[in-house]
């Protein structure tokens, strides 16, 4: 696609650094992160850690203060070909809103494979829209090697896959447009819902229309009353009336439906529209809105996409060719990574 940029192919010989954007690691997860961390080093010898310096006053949902943190991302971005951030939780916001002109043009220039989930949707959807490079929604470090495939991630990555896609039986057509008489095409963009919402708010971005774009969200868990929240303020950007589809992926529907129907008993209610979901609801009136200018927004409702997930996994390439099928099949074009070979030799790998 037009001005895009695209991370180099990874390859034995290239410089993989882990970075601590968010939150750190948890209790429980620290033996994941360590085997993770070593089978990485056993794929890729030039792999690297760059653990944060804590002081008494970092609080705990924090790895670090924002300034650590970027200070070692700063770091890291010196020579690098895949930066991995290491968690989720919160705090990504804390180090992207602090990037200067010149850590934008180092990105630019080492033009590094990024990925992350949760909080860091933030990173990966910034780094598309201020600097075109393509991204991915997929496992941090810590978990990436619960996903049961990470191997066609690698493949993805290293080049040998230049078109993937994921389709499941429960996959479902939502929202009353029903499923698109032919292919929708877009740019993927998205990830966890409420990070996305922050970056439109704290990350400064805004562009000049949404018409182009396939958006996919997910939510760990939200009560319904900020669910509503973060729906109004995308709708007032213009967000639902212009993009080309939705995709939901996990959104706690349990607990939201239930919340639901202790205010308004409406999924019952006779004579009324029926909604399948929560979220068709809260944007119902743009979906019948654009029913009746013939520019329905297709919904699609999927469950391989969002916290918790560990089969057949989605990954997104942010900033990347997108197609959902009538059939719900979701397709993802490539290219995914410039197939320059890496530079770095094997005798680096032994000093």
């Amino acid at each position: 696609m037009k001005n895009m940029l695209y991370p180099k192919k990874i390859t034995k010989f290239s410089q993989i650094n882990l970075v601590n954007t968010s939150s750190p690691v948890g209790k429980n997860d620290w033996s994941v992160f360590e085997k993770a961390l070593r089978k990485l080093t056993e794929k890729y010898p030039l792999t690297k850690y760059f653990e944060v310096e804590r002081n008494s006053l970092d609080p705990r949902y924090l790895s670090a203060s924002g300034l650590e943190r970027l200070r070692k991302i700063r770091k890291a971005l010196k020579k690098v070909n895949w930066l991995l951030p290491v968690y989720g939780g919160t705090g990504c916001a804390d180090i992207v809103r602090r990037f200067s002109p010149e850590d934008l043009s180092r990105l630019k220039k080492q033009r590094p494979l990024v990925n992350g989930f949760s909080d860091t949707t933030f990173l990966i959807n910034y780094l598309y829209f201020k600097i075109k490079l393509l991204s991915f929604h997929y496992s941090n470090a810590c978990g990436l090697f619960v996903q049961d495939n990470y191997k066609l991630f690698f493949d993805i990555i290293s080049g040998e896959k230049t078109k993937f896609s994921f389709q499941e039986k429960n996959y479902k057509w939502i929202g009353g447009a029903g499923a698109p008489v032919k292919p929708v095409e877009g740019i993927c963009i998205g990830g966890n819902f409420s990070t996305f919402r922050d970056l439109l708010d704290i990350g400064e971005i805004n562009p000049r229309s949404w018409e182009d774009y396939i958006l996919f969200i997910e939510e760990l868990d939200m009560d319904l009353e900020d669910l509503h929240r973060i729906v109004i303020a995308l709708d007032a950007r213009g967000v639902f009336k212009k993009i080309r589809a939705l995709v939901i992926g996990k959104m706690n529907e349990k607990k939201l439906g239930s919340e639901y129907r202790r205010f308004n008993n409406i999924f019952n209610r006779e004579n009324e529209m029926k909604f399948t979901n929560v979220f068709e609801y809260l944007i119902s009136d743009v979906l019948q809105k654009r029913m009746e200018e013939k520019d329905p927004l297709y919904i699609l409702k999927v469950e391989n996409f969002g916290h918790g997930v560990y089969k057949n996994t989605m990954i997104l390439p942010i900033g990347g060719k997108t197609i959902l099928h009538p059939d719900k099949k979701i397709e993802f074009i490539g290219p995914f990574v410039e197939q320059t070979d890496e530079l770095i030799s094997s005798k680096a790998i032994k000093q």
